[in-house]
């Protein structure tokens, strides 16, 4: 037993050593506000939608391509680096109703169905597919729970305006991120989780083989000294001794 606890202890070692030393990537990114449908502003001056960093390392967009599945195509090619904790908008235009981090071209974000999608050349590191009823004129869209898809996005609270009237938090705003996803703002990386519940599940393993040796050990004991013997449906009867005769 003690053996099998090292060995199970060893590969969670094992994996938890050579996971943490992969930096924090693109994939690690959430988008956590959307607004593709303005009605402020236009289109064209007012769409716009915020990265958060959840990780305790920065993020660097640096060569990654900004896109969804038909032909909207940007590449950031200049570093655009996102801090640990801290939110990233990106708008269509220089002035959506505030200060954006960031200025994309070639890109819009459609009022019915669209994706945004950030790629490493070919590899895709970040989703969100969103369909008819997800863009609301004039209210921005917020993730509050994760997983990261759409049915998890819940519309701005009306009261919370920026800019020329349109409603959403840009920039993470008064409300910053909902409770369920802020708690979790800077996680652990998942290898400490898994050399965690690595361990605890082989010490459970060890403790259920433990407990079935140690009852079954004691039924034994009460079968040997049970009185009177136990007779078999074979017609044998077992003696304390363990000897073995037929009946007379």
């Amino acid at each position: 037993m003690k053996k099998e606890i090292a060995r199970l202890g060893l590969i969670c070692s094992l994996t938890f050593f050579t996971q943490t030393g992969f930096a924090a990537a693109v994939s690690d990114l959430l988008i956590t506000e959307v607004m593709a449908n303005p009605a402020a502003l236009s289109d064209s001056r007012g769409e716009w939608f915020e990265l958060f960093n959840p990780t305790d390392e920065q993020i660097n967009l640096l060569g990654i391509d900004l896109s969804d599945d038909g032909s909207n195509r940007h590449r950031f090619d200049s570093d655009l680096l996102i801090l640990p904790g801290e939110f990233l908008t990106l708008a269509r235009s220089a002035d959506p109703g505030f200060q954006p981090d960031y200025v994309y071209s070639n890109f819009t974000l459609s009022n019915s169905s669209d994706e945004i999608v950030l790629r490493d050349g070919l590899v895709e590191m970040l989703r969100l597919d969103y369909g008819p009823g997800f863009s609301v004129a004039g209210r921005s869209r917020e993730l509050e729970q994760l997983p990261m898809m759409a049915s998890n996005y819940g519309l701005t609270l009306a009261s919370l305006g920026y800019g020329a009237g349109d409603f959403g938090t840009p920039g993470g705003g008064a409300t910053g991120l909902p409770p369920a996803i802020a708690v979790s703002a800077v996680p652990l990386p998942a290898s400490v989780w898994l050399f965690t519940s690595g361990l605890l599940a082989a010490l459970s393993a060890a403790r259920h083989r433990t407990a079935f040796r140690s009852t079954t050990a004691d039924r034994n004991e009460t079968l040997v000294n049970a009185r009177p013997s136990l007779v078999s449906r074979a017609g044998l009867i077992a003696s304390p001794s363990g000897a073995a005769g037929m009946l007379s």
